[in-house]
This record gives structure tokens, sequence and C-alpha cells, in this order.
């Protein structure tokens, strides 16, 4: 995660977010690269909710980076 975008969420919601995108990693690491899925990833904008806090990313080849943060 991008640790100047996520400073602001408070540390439970932010060790909690950080798990959570480590699962979305490790299932994303069981799709295939030739799958249209990776298309579709590359143009969008995804979101995490975690405890009110919603944690906006993208996916940019490798790289899972948070955005922008919105919280309660």
């Amino acid at each position: 995660m991008t640790e100047d975008v996520v400073e602001s969420t408070p540390v439970y919601v932010r060790q909690e977010a950080r798990l959570r995108f480590e699962e979305i990693v490790e299932g994303l690491e069981g799709i295939p690269r030739e799958s249209a899925f990776w298309a579709s990833v590359r143009v969008s904008r995804l979101c995490l909710v975690v405890r009110g806090w919603s944690f906006f990313y993208t996916i940019d080849g490798e790289t899972l980076r948070v955005m922008e943060v919105r919280g309660r």
C-alpha cells in the first residue's frame, strides 16, 4: 500500500486492509496472464472496504497501488 495515502486511517483499519490486500494478491497470482481479466483490471479502479473505510486501488502490471482512501 502507498503509505502516504493511507496514513489518515486508524492503525487497526490499515492492518486489516493490508491483510486483505495480501489475500487479493495471492488470489491474483492464480489467474493466467492471458486471461481477459487482466485487460479489464488494467483499466479499472477497484475498491476494498474495511470497517467503513474505502481503499480505491489500481493494478498496474504486478503492482497493486492504493490511490485514494475515503473514511467515515
